[in-house]
């Protein structure tokens, strides 16, 4: 009788050995796909807050007399999204661009709710909807010595304009309010 034998197969050992091991690696995979795809999304929402801003900027921009007249002062509480402003100076169901001789101030109110609400409720046309719970406020930050001619009140010269929004973090918190984060983009505009 030989005292030598012969191995065959894997033992049970070795099986649960490997299936530990493949079962560590693929949960450390999905985390790390979860994290890439959280982080995407943090990106995106950052883009739109961006444009968001950058966008307002412009429409103060090409309104400079209304923006020194500090009709862009916004707070979000003073929108209300179910009722669009009179006058709307663009090409939109409700207004003519063509026809339109608002005034300076209705071209801010317009600019301020078309930027806060979007047209339409049923389709995404606006950043807005796709940005969780933005909050977008406007301050005058700086006022001038000199009068407007327009309203005769001290020009606005610069503005601070803000975009907050949510995104879901922390996932151990008990309260939903602990597992939000606020995040903020926030710009300077000055006119002269």
């Amino acid at each position: 009788m030989s005292l030598k034998s012969k191995q065959s197969g894997i033992a049970m050992v070795e099986v649960m050995v490997t299936v530990a091991i493949i079962t560590i690696g693929v949960s450390g995979m999905g985390m790390l796909l979860i994290r890439a795809i959280q982080g995407t999304q943090d990106s995106s929402q950052h883009s739109q807050a961006m444009w968001i801003v950058q966008d307002f900027i412009g429409r103060m921009r090409a309104n400079p007399e209304g923006a020194r007249a500090s009709d862009y002062v916004l707070d979000p509480a003073d929108i209300d999204c179910n009722t669009p402003p009179n006058v709307q100076c663009a090409a939109t169901p409700a207004g003519n661009a063509a026809n339109c001789d608002a005034s300076l101030a209705q071209m801010a109110t317009y600019d301020k709710w078309i930027t806060t609400c979007g047209i339409s409720d049923t389709i995404y046309d606006s950043p807005a909807d796709f940005v969780t719970n933005p909050q977008l406020t406007s301050e005058c930050t700086q006022l001038s010595a000199r009068a407007s001619s327009y309203n005769f009140q001290p020009d606005c010269i610069q503005y601070r304009v803000t975009l907050n929004w949510q995104s879901k973090h922390t996932q151990g918190a008990i309260n939903e309010d602990d597992r939000t984060n606020i995040n903020e983009y926030s710009m300077i505009v000055e006119f002269n």
